[in-house]
């Protein structure tokens, strides 16, 4: 069952429209804001080290994954369970971070997010509709 829905704008990047979004991670009493490509493709959520580190987190002392991008060059990943706030939406996720992210940018992939949140691309008008999933 489907509950509260948004719609933001995609964001455009070098000329070109992506559904990018922006976020706020929150672990015990720090957060901070990060700018995230939602990629239905990717299972797992991976984000930049560097914002593990503005949360007080030893991205390291996560649950290490393999993860293999689309170069076919795998690069360790380190989960870890944080709260995540995509507009209205206040969600606790297991994400990724990584210090070998090879994109310029962060991922919003599938793994305990599109479980929450279910989202819809709409290219033609260039925006997102996010909806909260009723548990």
């Amino acid at each position: 069952m489907l509950s509260d829905s948004i719609r933001l704008p995609y964001t455009v990047i070098r000329g070109y429209a992506v559904p990018v979004v922006t976020l706020d991670l929150f672990h015990n009493h720090a957060h901070t804001a990060a700018m995230a490509y939602v990629d239905s493709g990717a299972l797992y959520s991976i984000f930049k080290s560097d914002l593990a580190e503005r949360l007080n987190l030893d991205f390291t002392s996560g649950t290490r994954v393999p993860v293999k991008g689309l170069d076919g060059i795998q690069i360790p990943v380190y989960l870890h369970r944080v709260g995540l706030q995509i507009a209205d939406f206040q969600i606790s996720a297991t994400i990724g971070f990584s210090d070998q992210l090879g994109v310029g940018f962060n991922l919003l992939g599938r793994h305990s997010i599109f479980n929450q949140l279910q989202f819809c691309f709409n290219d033609r008008d260039g925006e997102i509709t996010i909806t909260r999933l009723d548990s």
